[in-house]
């Protein structure tokens, strides 16, 4: 007989009784009981450290005492599947295990219907695995249930190797830490310190989760040799003091490692640590070598019934086999009746040892074995053996079935990698569609749908023009290719769509028949024709598919082109009857479930609120969009991904840099790599406007990279760009850098003049006219500044109705042509003083503090060059009152507002390569003779920047970090006029300014 009957699905790594005392760990345990047991409240723990340092040994012991003190325990452990992770893998064992265990857990989950997806399959009803689930039902029906389980008591869930998560568990996880607990709930997630590489997908969230409330991090260091000693001894009394030491000293603090050598000793291991676990192993005897070496095929753990099929043993030889194993401590006996290696490294190491022949016979047994099995988990499983056997028609049929299961419990992320390794088997073996539920067309469509819902529409549109080139078969599949290509086409605003593919399609259909394709290419070709300008036509074909889409009761696809006869509606100047129907449509999606078009009408509604120029209302709706897709556990959806990015675009032009900041505080959590420039976009404006020079340079060759994708990170990373080299003087940088942005621009997206050219003409003319003010040589550039002002005038004359933050721009431009042409010779001309004036007055109805300030500083040094001294002085006033305003009061060099009837400083400018030049303009206005105003911080910051301190030794004695103490320095260095630190010290000394 098994030691314990058990299906696959059930099969979970072990709940560790300790058999002995806690050693070296008294003060982790300490503080982890105080938050879960002593007293008891809402807490995460997040516990890290390397392999082998004891963290499993130590939440075993958290377990035992919260067991005994009447907690209910959940736990459950992510496993290392290769590209075969099974979505939610840690939650459905938790569950499954509580709901086995615990009549508490099984009441609860009775009351949440929802949560049946994520029960082992032996725990459930067999569900239709093609119907998705929506993750905000998933996510929240977790978070009910924790809460109801913890009204009647203190609630322990452990989540162990969170390096080993999937996306989709990840995702929760940052859903659960977000939302937080009214009642005791205390989660504790494990993870493997070592194993996060730079890239790694866990490192940004512990970030993200670090930065939380009520959030601990706490990472097991190696154990001291005190530690490890008494370790050795309590492991085995009898080892000699000699041997102790050697174990101590080979061991690096690591318990694991100790206790293996403790039980490997007088066997003469080598130091390899895969060596050292198997000396173990090749002691034993044969039977029991082989049952370990099947089973590390499967991974850390394998149930008894998998593992009997795979080996081929009497049913008492396989148990005499186990029983050794168990007894020697390298496999635990888990809580369902599965095997599982004490620790994953021992498994790697009985893995590699294998022969090449060795290994894939297993993988074929075990491939075998699955075939006929059920559920998210088996199903990954099973793909993955089938591939590794070399069996390619089970690895498509099971690839395909995991990712319709992963679709189905709302990970679209691991649902794409499943599809798309279908596709990779039938383009290298055509003939295994015979044996495949579905063709190559179904099985592309449903791989782009998960990228699409995973944030990755243009790796989506790659697939569906592939597919699409090579197919030559029914034109209503066809057709269908075609709906998806201008679907993948809209989510990234390809600049020239395929409006004639999408008319040959619809022309391919049959107008008597009108079907679901039908109607959404009619849709799609409406908004294609929005951006193009075609406003009638958009129209007409928009009241074709709303007609078809009323007549087959398509609710998503009516609200979709609801939402795009709106916009239309704006186009045409009712933006009140525009904002108006978006907002109903936001009621109307959120009512009926539909995640994409609710986001869809929230970002809709905010580009409706930018083209009134309502820019700090857009914010508001973009950054409520970004926490309604985090909340709906789709925070990868593109047009969350086109929220946050427009949002932080929108909160940097109005003043509201800390709203940006926390837009584009989580950019690393996994998005592509497309659309994680779009937010390097606004993090490189960030950085420019912040006067940051060296990491807007830094940043510019990745997202030079993405210019060829994206026109909206072309045109902001060159408006930086042209700053920062303006900021040090390189005139042909800041031309350079335009040039080529305009160049790939007119030939990428066929524009050769677009409206952005305004700001970046105006950028580029103050760069000149700031060079010409401060003495240079206005003769090599005057041919350049004629056609700038000629591209201006071109720009001005084609956009009718033109916006306040285009006649902004415009009106900058002109000035900064005439501050070119007035080169600081004389008084300025009165066109100006006038021009500038005028554009500082649209920046402030944007409102855009930064280039109001800006510009009024330029304003000024104009004024102070007529003459009329007193208005200067009002004019830098103001420029002074924005700078308070924005989130660094010491930009632009000026001090914060002073009190009426003193007089505000000025900025102490250092010519067109000094720092503060970039954003005080010439130097022709008359400096201040007033010390620079430094706050008290940066009195603090100078001090030590005095006695020599570095930036990371300011830090820490300010306990701010390195990046804001590095910010600092650049700000003192900047308002004293300074190059260097030296300088600044000796300044500091000099006017006693610390």
């Amino acid at each position: 007989m098994p030691l314990t009957e058990t299906r696959h699905d059930e099969g979970v790594p072990p709940l560790i009784t300790p058999a002995r005392p806690l050693v070296g760990r008294s003060a982790e345990l300490a503080a982890l009981r105080r938050r879960v047991i002593d007293v008891p409240t809402a807490s995460v723990t997040l516990l890290g450290g390397d392999a082998g340092v004891g963290k499993t040994r130590l939440l075993a012991e958290l377990v035992a005492e919260a067991e005994r003190a009447g907690a209910v325990v959940l736990v459950g452990h992510c496993l290392e599947l290769g590209d075969s992770n099974t979505p939610y893998l840690p939650v459905s064992e938790l569950l499954g295990r509580g709901v086995r265990d615990d009549p508490r857990v099984a009441d609860v989950l009775s009351r949440h219907l929802e949560l049946g997806p994520l029960l082992p399959s032996a725990l459930r009803d067999t569900a239709d695995t093609d119907a998705a689930t929506d993750p905000l039902d998933l996510f929240d029906a977790v978070h009910a249930a924790l809460e109801d389980l913890a009204a009647s008591g203190p609630v322990l869930v452990v989540v162990e190797d969170a390096h080993w998560a999937d996306r989709s568990t990840r995702e929760l996880l940052t859903f659960l830490l977000g939302r937080g607990f009214r009642g005791p709930v205390a989660l504790v997630v494990s993870y493997r310190a070592d194993d996060l590489h730079r890239r790694h997908p866990l490192r940004p969230r512990l970030a993200e989760w670090s930065r939380l409330p009520t959030v601990e991090r706490m990472v097991l260091a190696p154990m001291p040799d005190a530690d490890v000693a008494l370790l050795v001894r309590v492991i085995e009394p009898e080892v000699t003091d000699e041997e102790a030491a050697g174990i101590v000293a080979r061991s690096g603090g690591n318990p694991f490692f100790a206790e293996e050598l403790v039980a490997a000793r007088g066997c003469g291991l080598p130091d390899d640590l895969a060596d050292l676990l198997l000396v173990r192993v090749d002691a034993l005897p044969e039977d029991t070598r082989r049952v370990l070496r099947a089973a590390s095929v499967e991974g850390r753990v394998v149930d008894h019934d998998l593992l009997a099929e795979v080996v081929d043993l009497p049913r008492a030889d396989l148990e005499q086999a186990l029983r050794a194993a168990v007894d020697l401590h390298l496999v635990e006996v888990t809580g369902s009746g599965a095997y599982a290696f004490r620790h994953a490294l021992l498994a790697e190491a009985i893995l590699d040892d294998l022969l090449p022949g060795e290994r894939v016979d297993l993988h074929r047994r075990y491939a075998e074995a699955l075939r006929d099995r059920r559920g998210p988990r088996a199903s990954a499983a099973l793909a993955y053996h089938a591939r590794q056997a070399g069996d390619l028609a089970l690895a498509a049929q099971a690839s395909f079935r995991a990712g319709k299961d992963a679709m189905a419990v709302g990970g679209p992320a691991d649902a794409a990698r499943h599809f798309e390794d279908v596709l990779v088997l039938l383009a290298e073996n055509p003939a295994l569609v015979d044996d495949l539920d579905a063709d190559v067309v179904e099985v592309s469509l449903k791989a782009g749908a998960a990228l699409l819902a995973s944030g990755d529409p243009h790796r989506a549109l790659e697939l569906f023009r592939a597919q699409y080139a090579g197919h030559t078969g029914d034109l209503q599949e066809r057709a269908r290719l075609v709906a998806a290509i201008s679907d993948a086409q809209l989510y990234i605003d390809q600049a020239e769509p395929d409006l004639a593919l999408v008319d040959e399609a619809i022309g391919w259909l049959d107008r008597t028949d009108p079907n679901k394709t039908m109607a959404a290419l009619w849709a799609n070709k409406a908004r294609m024709l929005i951006t193009v300008d075609r406003f009638d036509e958009a129209t007409i074909a928009a009241t074709e598919a709303l007609g078809i889409a009323r007549d087959l009761e398509l609710a998503d696809l009516e609200a979709d082109v609801l939402m795009t006869m709106a916009r239309l509606d704006d186009f045409r100047g009712d933006s009140e009857g525009s904002l108006a129907a978006l907002r109903g449509l936001i009621e109307r999606t959120a009512a009926a479930g539909d995640v994409q078009g609710e986001l869809r009408a929230r970002h809709q509604l905010a580009r409706v609120s930018a083209r009134a120029d309502d820019f700090s209302g857009a914010v508001d709706i973009l950054a409520d969009a970004v926490s309604r897709a985090a909340a709906l556990g789709v925070p990868s959806d593109p047009f969350a991904i086109e929220a946050r990015a427009l949002g932080a675009h929108y909160a940097v032009i109005v003043g509201r840099w800390e709203v940006a900041d926390l837009l584009l505080a989580t950019e690393r959590l996994g998005f592509p790599a497309l659309a994680e420039s779009s937010l390097d976009a606004t993090r490189i404006t960030l950085a420019a406007l912040r006067g940051d020079a060296d990491a807007v340079l830094a940043m510019l060759p990745d997202l030079r990279s993405a210019w060829p994708h994206d026109m909206f990170t072309t045109v902001h990373s060159t408006a930086a760009a042209i700053d920062a080299y303006a900021a040090r003087g390189d005139l042909e940088g800041a031309l350079a850098v335009h040039d080529e942005a305009v160049t790939l621009i007119g030939q990428v997206w066929a524009l050769p003049v677009f409206d952005a050219r305004a700001r970046l003409s105006a950028l580029v003319l103050a760069a000149l006219a700031d060079a010409v003010v401060a003495g240079a040589d206005p003769g090599p550039f005057l041919d350049r500044v004629a056609r700038l002002t000629d591209v201006v005038a071109t720009v001005a004359a084609r956009r009718e109705g033109q916006g306040v933050e285009m006649r902004a721009w415009l009106r900058r431009a002109e000035a900064e042509a005439a501050r070119f042409a007035w080169a600081g010779r004389g008084p300025a001309p009165v066109e100006v003083t006038e021009s500038l004036a005028e554009a500082a007055g649209l920046f402030d109805r944007l409102p855009h503090p930064f280039e109001a300030a800006r510009t009024r500083l330029r304003l000024a040094a104009a004024l102070t060059s007529r003459g009329d001294r007193e208005r200067a002085r009002t004019v830098r006033g103001e420029a002074a009152d924005l700078a308070d305003r924005l989130a660094w009061p010491a930009l632009l060099g000026l001090a914060p507002t002073r009190p009426a009837g003193t007089a505000h400083p000025t900025t102490r400018h250092t010519g067109s390569a000094g720092a503060a030049s970039w954003h005080t303009g010439s130097a022709a206005g008359a400096p201040s003779d007033d010390r620079p105003h430094l706050t008290d911080r940066e009195r603090e910051v100078l001090a030590l920047v005095a006695q020599g301190r570095t930036n990371g030794e300011i830090a820490a004695a300010l306990f701010i970090s390195t990046k804001t103490a590095s910010v600092h320095v650049s700000n003192i260095l900047a308002k004293l006029g300074v190059a260097t630190r030296t300088e600044a010290a000796a300044v500091a000394l000099r006017d006693d300014l610390v």
